[in-house]
């Protein structure tokens, strides 16, 4: 009998790694095959899957984003693409019994269509309402294709809707990880981040996904310096973690400090279950993997979708939630 092994693609950003990761690690124990990762270059994406011992092979490819009108960047997206392509099936043909799982991005392509040469299973997930361009185009090659939100089945074509699977997104908490005690998880985190915290204080959390959000951050740092959330609500009432992201240049540590403000300050880390638990209110950009732990946490929160000039998922995905959480989530603008 042939070892089973799972191909898991996903790159870019933590709302296609982090979920992947996740399935991955769910088809370890149900499978106890081999797990092997194709992932992109970025730092990002190493730092995401640092110390996953259950992978045994990371498999790292350099892919950047569809040209488009940028005529001068096609050879090389062909380039990348073709080298893509010819190193998955190089890893195909070393192993047996594949089954390909992707949440999308275009690295996913070159891979998902080596795996439909060799006659692999590939299943897809689509985990924003609105389908990304890299699983449209691998819909029709898929074995299965997995959706979170019910209404992006509106999206594929009545061909595919036998391929299709509402299920749940795959969260990295239980409902375990709800139960906590505040004075506890406060002495915790006080220690862990050299900080001194307040259990009587409100504790803001600002949120800009894996790769942060420098205008989320500037409207923050604006509404802290002129606005209180209600009237009789000071700055010395406040207690802050934001997670600013790699590009933001600003210092912050000076500018809470300045406003006399405690504040835990990072770029980026992997597990935001305790800052989760111990936050009243949350600044977030609406990603759906964020939006998916808010609503599992119930966190009241304002959110802030990105629109971008070739997407506006997360203006898709903050609808659908909104209109579901009307008491917890409430849309803002940037």
């Amino acid at each position: 009998m042939n070892e089973k092994t799972l191909f898991v693609v996903a790159s870019g950003s933590g709302g296609h790694i982090l979920p992947a990761l996740i399935l991955a690690k769910e088809w370890k124990i149900k499978n106890l095959g081999n797990v092997v990762f194709f992932t992109g270059v970025k730092n990002l994406d190493k730092t995401i899957l640092d110390n996953n011992s259950f992978i045994e092979k990371k498999i790292y490819l350099k892919l950047s984003n569809f040209p488009g009108k940028k005529v001068y960047l096609y050879p090389k997206f062909i380039w990348q693409f073709i080298f893509s392509y010819f190193r998955a099936i190089y890893w195909i043909k070393r192993y047996k019994n594949i089954t390909v799982i992707s949440t999308g991005g275009y690295l996913a392509i070159p891979v998902c269509l080596a795996a439909k040469r060799y006659k692999q299973d590939i299943i897809l997930y689509e985990l924003n309402v609105v389908p990304g361009k890299a699983i449209k185009f691998l819909s029709k090659l898929a074995t299965k294709i997995n959706i979170v939100f019910e209404n992006s089945k509106h999206y594929f074509s009545k061909k595919l809707q036998n391929k299709i699977n509402l299920t749940n997104y795959p969260l990295r908490y239980s409902e375990q990880d709800k139960i906590f005690d505040k004075q506890k998880l406060l002495s915790q985190i006080n220690l862990q981040d050299n900080v001194n915290f307040d259990i009587n204080k409100k504790t803001i959390f600002v949120l800009g996904g894996s790769q942060g959000s420098v205008s989320l951050n500037n409207y923050f740092k604006g509404w802290l310096e002129k606005y209180s959330l209600h009237d009789n609500f000071e700055l010395n009432n406040v207690q802050v973690i934001h997670q600013t992201g790699a590009l933001d240049k600003t210092n912050w540590q000076d500018f809470y400090k300045n406003l006399n403000i405690q504040a835990i300050v990072f770029s980026y880390r992997q597990d935001l279950k305790d800052y989760y638990l111990l936050s009243d209110l949350v600044f977030a950009r609406a990603g759906a993997g964020t939006l998916f732990e808010l609503e599992f946490f119930q966190k009241r929160s304002f959110i802030f979708p990105l629109r971008t000039g070739y997407t506006s998922h997360q203006v898709d995905n903050a609808k659908f939630m909104v209109e579901r959480n009307k008491e917890l989530f409430e849309i803002k603008q940037l």
